[in-house]
């Protein structure tokens, strides 16, 4: 018995997709990982529509699981083999509706409505949230029945604080980037892609605004690129020497970022989960999220999830969170005991179940 693993190539460099990925692969025996996810490479859209498919033809097994829906469109690979999807959102569909017609959308939006297609005829669809599970009932017409919901897992190295001095070596490499000394600012992490959904502008505002309110606030932002309107939203707020950006960094050094922190922003106006989120409470580090798509039901009652994604909301969250001790040792110890019930071992367990639900005679 054995099943194919079909990953998101590596060139996508989509972190919180690889995480997931490599919790699986490393968990559920039995399984085989294509390794071109990792070799291939090459323009993005030939790559991932047409060679990746391909190549998967000559992988064989019980059952196909493909990992992420941007990749549904690989179980054209396997004619006559059980099938999972993992839908971790539906902003797809979200893009299409903008109707882009600029030539890159010309391009991308026929491929996207294919391989949303393939979602519907996987025999199983794996879901992180009810508000997903929703989505994909109503949007894409998938039956309950074959439905499953199954949360994501938090890497044990984020509930262990790493050393005292790795922690001050941070904040201090922090202060230095910004030009700053002393100690007395409020560090507000982001972690992730800048891209629109991200609304991170909302947090670089909010920053704004708890600065005029007396809170000396920065910033820190990792994994992402500024674009236009980033820069605008820093030179309208007013903080452009109060916004620090890092690249993704590797996992040993992300823990460390998030302890060095002093609370995590998660703005976004669309999320299927948001796995930073149990990542920061893993650390006990509190988080503000504006509580769309998912998100609300990521942090449960161990964040605090402001219902809105305007800088005034987002704003005011942190402020709770960074001038009010208790209420920020409350969200710490929330947070902690809501991480230690997203394990991957567990996890893995329910996914191996969702494909021996499969293998089982009919």
């Amino acid at each position: 018995m054995s099943a194919v693993l079909v990953r998101d190539l590596a060139l996508e460099r989509w972190p919180s997709m690889d995480r997931y990925a490599d919790a699986l692969a490393a968990r559920l025996p039995g399984v085989t990982v294509p390794e071109e996810w990792r070799t291939l490479g090459g323009p993005r859209y030939v790559t991932r529509y047409w060679r990746y498919p391909r190549r998967l033809r000559r992988y064989r097994g019980d059952l196909v699981h493909v990992l992420d829906h941007s990749y549904a469109h690989c179980l054209s690979a396997f004619p006559g083999m059980r099938s999972v999807v993992t839908v971790h959102d539906l902003h797809p569909l979200r893009v299409l509706a903008e109707d882009d017609r600029r030539l890159r959308a010309l391009v991308r939006d026929p491929l996207l409505r294919w391989s949303l297609g393939w979602v519907k005829r996987a025999d199983r669809v794996i879901v992180s949230t009810g508000f997903t599970t929703h989505e994909v009932e109503q949007y894409l017409g998938v039956p309950a029945e074959r439905i499953r919901r199954i949360a994501y897992g938090v890497d044990e190295a984020f509930f262990a604080r790493p050393p005292d001095a790795a922690i001050a070596a941070t904040r201090t490499r922090w202060r230095a980037a910004l030009g700053r000394g002393g100690d007395a600012e409020r560090v507000v992490l982001h972690v992730g892609a800048c891209i629109p959904r991200k609304n991170v502008e909302a947090a670089i505002r909010a920053v704004g605004l708890l600065r005029e309110r007396g809170l000396d606030a920065v910033l820190v932002q990792i994994g992402g690129a500024w674009e236009e309107p980033h820069r605008r939203a820093m030179a309208e707020a007013g903080v452009a020497a109060h916004v620090l950006q890092e690249p993704a960094l590797a996992d040993d050094e992300l823990v460390v970022a998030y302890y060095a922190a002093d609370a995590l922003v998660i703005p976004s106006t669309f999320e299927g989960f948001g796995m930073p989120a149990i990542e920061a409470m893993a650390a006990s580090l509190p988080v503000v999220t504006s509580g769309a798509g998912g998100l609300r039901e990521a942090v449960g009652d161990a964040g605090i999830a402001v219902l809105a994604t305007s800088a005034v909301a987002i704003a005011e969250g942190l402020h709770r969170v960074l001038t009010d001790p208790a209420s920020a040792a409350e969200l710490r110890a929330r947070g902690l005991v809501r991480a230690r019930s997203f394990r991957w071992d567990d996890i893995a367990q329910q996914t191996r179940a969702v494909h021996d639900e499969l293998r089982a005679p009919a």
